[in-house]
Parts: C-alpha cells; structure tokens; sequence
C-alpha cells in the first residue's frame, strides 16, 4: 500500500493529499466530506512515475473557510485492492512549511546564543590573559619596602 500525507505550503492554501509508492498506476485519490465524494473546491492532479517502477499522485482540497476540518477525508483506491486507504484531515497530520520555518527561527535564536557565549568567553580569556602581563603595582608601605631590600640573613 501507498504512503499518503496530507501537505499545505501555508495556512491559506490548499491541502494536497499526496499518495506515493504504489503500483500498478490504476488508482484513484479522492477527497470526501461527510463520507460522500466531492467536487467542488479540489483539483486533482496526474498520476506520475516514481525513479522507483512505482506511482504517484496528489488531490488538493481548498476548504471552505469555518467549516469542521474533520468532516473530510481523503481516500486511496488502488485497482484489485478491496481496502481503501483512508486518511482523516486533521490539524496534526497536515505537514506545512510554516512548521520548518519555525523551527528555523529555533536553531537560528540557539546559535546566536551559542556564538555570544563563545565570544563572551573568549574576551574574559583575553582579558585576564593582557592583565597578567602587567608588573605587579608597585608596594606603599615603607616597612614592606626596606624588608624587601634587605638581603635575607639565614644565620640570624
């Protein structure tokens, strides 16, 4: 049996219900409402050859504004097979691009934060790494001073 998915390039365009992978190339793709065939609102596309010795085919549906998604289906019927196959139209079963370009939005925010810790990180490496070749601020205290000058006695 074919693998059908329903597809939409946005939330105002039509949804295709695409079947791939079958054979023979005598099948039909339909869109139902209320379990009966319909007509109107759907155009339906030709049957293609896969790179595969398989077929392909799509049927969009352009449905009506407000009304119950779930009220249609799209169904598969291949030639000498008794079972149809039946797919519900449903919000969670529609793949769409504006999902990846979400996603997109995702990985490009994560890698931004990624890039600015790695640049924060390699400033206060190079901060601390100009700061410890400085000489050592000289001392202010005179005591201090006069010890360090003394040679150091180890007989005393």
């Amino acid at each position: 049996l074919p693998s059908v998915s329903l597809l939409q390039k946005s939330s105002s365009s039509a949804v295709s219900c695409h079947a791939t992978g079958f054979y023979p190339d005598r099948a039909e793709l339909l869109w139902r409402r209320d379990g009966e065939e319909i007509h109107e609102g759907v155009e339906k596309g030709q049957i293609l050859p896969n790179n595969d010795g398989t077929f392909q085919m799509s049927v969009d549906l352009q449905p009506p504004s407000g009304e119950d998604m779930q009220r249609y289906e799209c169904v598969f019927q291949l030639s000498g097979v008794k079972e149809d196959v039946i797919t519900k139209l449903e919000k969670a079963k529609i793949r769409t691009n504006e999902d990846s370009s979400s996603q997109m939005l995702i990985i490009i925010g994560v890698l931004a934060a990624v890039i600015a810790v790695i640049l924060s990180v390699s400033a206060f490496i190079l901060y601390k790494k100009k700061n410890a070749k400085r000489p050592p601020s000289p001392v202010d205290n005179k005591e201090i001073q006069q010890q360090m000058l003394q040679p150091e006695n180890p007989s005393a």
